[in-house]
């Protein structure tokens, strides 16, 4: 016979985040569905135990059905917690367990947290009231589910329209019917006649949140749903018309009961049996186990950046090979349409407007885009790549696992304030985020990762080093970067080199070369024998790591070195005003009076690895915590340095990538020289 566990990959994509793939001493099946019946079947022909999977309470921020990953099941070896016709685990803890203080404090902080941050079972729907229900007037809601729900069947629901007639007999309240969001969606039909409720009461065919929803009620009418359970978190009046896991324990007015639910409970303690005791968490952003705290947090968080991405989006700036890419960092939380734009005319003629967004590149020049934003109140937003780009050189066409998109200007802009430096200057970094930048700064350096990784870790040995000599590390730029010309009023590493010395005369001075100059795709080479009037040593193929690890003092324009430094707990100079300039971490040729705050090193870390960038899963493609990101580049440079194969195959594709861009460059040069 198949091992059992084949069952898994009929039941839900990322259900392998949940259970033990590798143990085939479990049946598993979902719910009341085929696979659970079948499960329950099997279990008893084999005589092995069984698990009943069901997706949890707060299961993700879109809907399941659209592909959005799931944050918890419910685990039930003794049946599954919405059929009322037999006994579940959940039945079980809320009959016997006693809930020590710890548990029902998680509870109530919980609680709390879903009703500031509006969170429910699906998160995708609008945040906002429609103005309709903004009256003073009191308030019933009648839930409608979706038919042939098997909550419904197994709930021992009845008659939906019994709701309904009764409602109709609460003198001074105005009734209305909430449909459920998957016959919004078109997914399904709807338990009730929504013809004859039409006849009866007011419908509400919004898509609303249902914390929000349920917040302008006063009494609920349900059969099974989750909302009923929901609403008295709010402290609302329920009523059921089934038998749902929250009826019989003495908190809602129901019209069945059950004679299996022997005990009293209040709604925390209903709340930690279901949503702490019964229920699983993973995080899928971190991909790694959760619990109800960092689910509800994480959800709350996503959601905001998810809902920034709706609606029209209008690209300037954009390379062939970076708009692929782009869109995996912009999915939105309900739609949107991205245009990649030439000019502002190619915008307008597809509908460019106020309640559209756009985005430009770095600090490449579309002054009339730029004008017409301001004069429109259009909301511009600049991206550029991430601190921790890829394991490759983005100058070979690889794809950022890293971006900072920014709404305020550009990190490496020092002319204007940007999120970044907002960041810096206002947030209150707690002991939760600050511990986490810790495991990432020491992560990082134990696993010798840098923003490209491409060359190999080694052990230098510096010829002509005398002992009582500092090792002074200059890192070369690519000199028409961005960050070059606003950074460093275009200052170039030759200067750099010579101010170096100047400055340190009697020092041990290494340049290494910015590795996209080295590799022939961007400008900032210098000859080697005009190098070495200024420094006593180049080094080229050693990575990053290697040569901080060697050196004393770091000397930088603007570069991310210098931030790199810091990490290493080097001296760090600046001859530029690069974002980690001063906040009193480094020594500064200038000052940059908009920073006034003195900021710890792991502050810095929280701001600029954490909050500030956006991540994807270089496997997935999909939205993830920096922690993901980091493990994967760990992996793929290990990779690299370990297999000749995969090395030879990352240089080959190097070389081609190079060959192209120079062809290219060939051809544009011959047109520009034609016009």
């Amino acid at each position: 016979m198949r091992n059992d566990l084949i069952y898994i990959k009929k039941l839900k994509n990322n259900i392998k985040n949940f259970v033990d793939i590798k143990d085939n001493h479990i049946i598993y099946g979902w719910g009341r569905k085929k696979t659970g019946n079948f499960a329950l079947w099997l279990s008893k022909i084999l005589s092995k135990p069984f698990l009943l999977l069901e997706d949890g309470f707060i299961r993700s921020i879109g809907l399941g059905v659209d592909g959005w990953d799931s944050f918890s099941v419910v685990k039930d070896d003794i049946g599954i917690y919405y059929d009322a016709t037999k006994p579940s685990r959940l039945e079980e803890i809320l009959n016997t367990h006693s809930f020590d203080d710890d548990t029902l404090t998680q509870a109530n902080h919980a609680i709390e947290l879903i009703k500031k941050y509006k969170i429910s079972k699906y998160n995708n729907s609008t945040l906002s009231l429609p103005s309709y229900l903004k009256t003073s007037t009191k308030k019933l809601l009648i839930i409608a589910q979706t038919k042939g729900d098997k909550s419904l069947e197994y709930g021992l629901a009845t008659d939906a329209n019994e709701m309904i007639k009764d409602a109709l007999k609460m003198d001074g309240y105005e009734v209305y019917l909430k449909i459920h969001p998957d016959v919004l969606s078109g997914k399904k039909n709807s338990s009730i006649d929504i013809e004859y409720a039409k006849k009866q009461c007011k419908i509400i065919d919004d898509n609303i949140n249902p914390i929000v929803l349920l917040e302008a009620f006063d009494i609920v009418y349900t059969q099974t749903s989750q909302m009923g359970f929901e609403a008295l978190l709010l402290g609302k009046e329920v009523h059921t018309y089934g038998m749902p896991f929250y009826a019989g324990w003495g908190v809602t007015h129901d019209k069945l009961s059950s004679a299996r639910r022997i005990r009293q409970r209040n709604i925390q303690e209903i709340f930690a049996a279901t949503y702490i005791l019964y229920s699983h968490y993973y995080n899928p952003y971190s991909q790694s186990q959760s619990n109800i705290i960092d689910t509800i947090e994480t959800i709350h968080r996503y959601r905001q950046i998810h809902k920034q991405n709706d609606g029209r989006l209008y690209m300037f700036g954009f390379t062939p090979w970076k708009r692929k890419n782009i869109k995996s960092f912009l999915k939105p939380l309900g739609s949107n349409k991205i245009y990649f734009c030439s000019n502002l005319k190619y915008a307008k003629v597809r509908g460019l407007d106020k309640n559209s967004k756009i985005y430009i590149w770095g600090k490449r020049k579309f002054n009339n885009v730029e004008e017409y934003a301001s004069s429109c109140d259009i909301k511009l937003y600049r991206i550029e790549d991430g601190f921790l780009r890829s394991f490759n050189l983005g100058s070979d066409l690889t794809k950022a696992y890293s971006l900072v998109i920014d709404s305020r200007g550009i990190y490496f802009d020092p002319s204007n304030k940007s999120d970044l430096e907002d960041i810096l200057l206002t947030y209150e970094f707690d002991d939760k985020l600050i511990a986490r930048a810790k495991a990432i700064q020491e992560y990082i350096l134990k696993s010798k990762l840098s923003k490209y990784n491409i060359h190999t870790d080694t052990t230098i040995e510096l010829d002509g080093k005398k002992p009582h000599q500092k090792v002074i590390l200059v890192p070369g730029q690519v000199e028409d970067d961005a960050s070059i010309i606003y950074g460093a009023g275009g200052m170039s590493n030759l200067e750099l080199l010579q101010q170096t010395r100047a400055n340190k005369p009697n020092e041990f001075i290494i340049y290494k070369p910015h590795p996209d100059v080295l590799s022939g795709n961007r400008k900032g080479h210098i000859d080697t024998n005009e190098a070495m009037k200024f420094c006593d040593t180049i080094i080229y193929d050693a990575s990053l790591h290697s040569v901080l690890e060697i050196c004393d003092e770091v000397h930088t324009m603007t570069s991310l070195v210098g931030f790199e430094g810091l990490l290493r707990d080097k001296i760090v100079y600046t001859y530029g005003k690069p974002f980690y300039a001063g906040w009193g971490l480094t020594y500064d040729k200038y000052d940059i009076p908009r920073r006034t705050k003195k900021l710890t090193l792991l502050e810095l870390v929280a701001a600029t690895y954490i909050l500030y960038p956006k991540y994807i899963n270089p496997s997935t493609d999909k939205l993830c915590d920096i922690e993901v990101v980091i493990n994967k580049i760990k992996k793929e440079k290990n990779r690299y340095n370990s297999q000749k194969l995969y090395k030879y195959l990352i240089d080959t594709r190097n070389f081609i990538s190079r060959k192209v861009q120079l062809v290219i460059k060939w051809g544009i040069n011959i047109l520009e020289t034609i016009k």
